[in-house]
């Protein structure tokens, strides 16, 4: 297995993306008064220089390298304001930098709030599991923005360089279709979660790199990294879903013109994400859980939560070595939520490699437990079944101290009270 990345801090202004991709973002500085593109008609700008003469090669973006007869789609609109960039410059550099012709975009200047994530409240599951809001202090200000036709972005405090490279991240899922080859993208399942995200940053990380952007002298990852450090419970998992997918692809792409690799060979499990795996290195281990609700307790949602999820749970309240050492080793699991949204309650079944690896996650599960029950966040208690799989029971104190899970390691019987 892979070792833990090494940790940052960064302290830098963000824009939070909620449509599309759920994607913060970072800067620093008020953005440049003077944008880089002449208004040919209100509410409108374009690449057309003062004197209305077609822009140059290196005003069309087209920089050492760049292959000839891509990026050279129509103009970019942009509607509702003005951008501190030339919007049609960026969008033929990533029409470009990933080797795609792509339809141009209309781009919407919009005027939010800064977004506050303490209003991000935790889905009736996390509550049972005693994931809770919060804010991402040490990230700063957040707007939103959106992707797909139009994009809509928010300006507000950031940088001219953040606000391009916001852009970038949207046209990183806009081009996608495209640059994912002829694979289906709405076939991929469970994969399509982290290469979503993932191949979005690792596209405006490479642009970046080659055009040297960069949010308080930091890379566009390292932005992303910052968010899963400071997220809130309630938006760790995805937080952790975008930043663990952008290092995955990091590591099996060597060209953005590539992206198709990652998607023909898709991951097979948030472990290969996280541990950024060769495909099949390390398959999903055979679970199979049967629930039993009984007459008072209806069953809701059972599905696979990942690696990813675990260690936004353990997050909740242990130290990331504890927290790195107990999700490592994850073979298989099963979420499956009892009670209504109201008062629900979780049982969470998780397989792992060995039995060493189940003391490991066992031991963690018992110092969240008190972490969490000393903070009334809820009640939690855990149980194993066979030598290698443990039963964490959340919510409810008389689901908790009631429930039981027995069988064996692969195949488990999970009883409400």
């Amino acid at each position: 297995m892979a070792t833990r990345r090494a940790l940052s801090t960064l302290s830098l202004a963000c824009l939070l993306v909620l449509a599309g991709c759920g994607a913060p973002f970072g800067a620093s500085t008020t953005p440049d008064p003077t944008p880089a593109a002449t208004g040919t008609e209100p509410g409108v700008t374009s690449t057309a220089t003062p004197d209305g003469s077609e822009p140059s090669a290196t005003e069309r973006g087209v920089g050492p390298g760049d292959p000839a007869g891509v990026g050279e789609s129509r103009r970019v609109a942009v509607r509702g304001g003005e951008l501190p960039f030339n919007a049609t410059v960026v969008y033929r550099r990533v029409e470009r930098l990933l080797g795609v012709d792509e339809p141009v975009p209309e781009v919407v200047v919009g005027d939010r709030d800064a977004f506050d994530f303490s209003a991000i409240e935790p889905r009736p599951y996390q509550a049972a599991l005693g994931l809770q809001a919060g804010s991402v202090s040490d990230c700063a200000t957040f707007y939103s923005a959106s992707g797909g036709d139009p994009i809509s972005i928010t300006q507000g405090t950031l940088s001219a360089e953040a606000v391009e490279l916001i852009f970038v991240h949207e046209l990183g899922h806009t081009f996608q279709g495209r640059a994912s080859g002829s694979v289906d993208m709405t076939e991929l399942g469970e994969s399509s979660t982290y290469l979503t995200g993932g191949v979005a940053v690792y596209t405006t990380d490479r642009y970046a790199e080659r055009y040297d952007k960069r949010w308080n002298g930091s890379r566009p990852v390292d932005v992303r990294e910052c968010v899963y450090d400071e997220a809130p419970g309630a938006y760790r998992q995805t937080a952790g879903e975008i930043y663990f997918g952008a290092r995955y692809v990091e590591e099996r792409v060597d060209e953005p013109t590539n992206l198709s690799a990652v998607f023909e060979s898709p991951p097979e499990s948030a472990e290969a994400v996280v541990h950024r795996l060769e495909p099949g290195a390390e398959p999903v281990r055979s679970l199979d859980v049967r629930v039993d609700g009984g007459d008072r307790w209806a069953v809701g949602e059972r599905r696979r939560a990942g690696e990813i999820e675990l260690r936004a749970w353990l997050h909740a309240g242990l130290p990331d070595d504890q927290v790195d050492t107990a999700a490592t080793g994850w073979g298989a699991d099963r979420l499956v939520r009892f009670g209504d949204d109201t008062d629900p309650s979780v049982a969470w079944v998780l397989r792992m490699d060995s039995a060493g690896d189940a003391d490991e996650l066992a031991d963690a599960v018992a110092d969240l437990e008190t972490d969490l029950e000393s903070r009334n966040a809820t009640e939690l208690r855990s149980t194993r079944v066979g030598e290698a799989t443990v039963v964490a029971f959340a919510g409810t104190e008389s689901f908790v101290a009631n429930a039981t899970a027995g069988g064996t390691a692969g195949n488990v019987t999970v009883a409400a009270p």
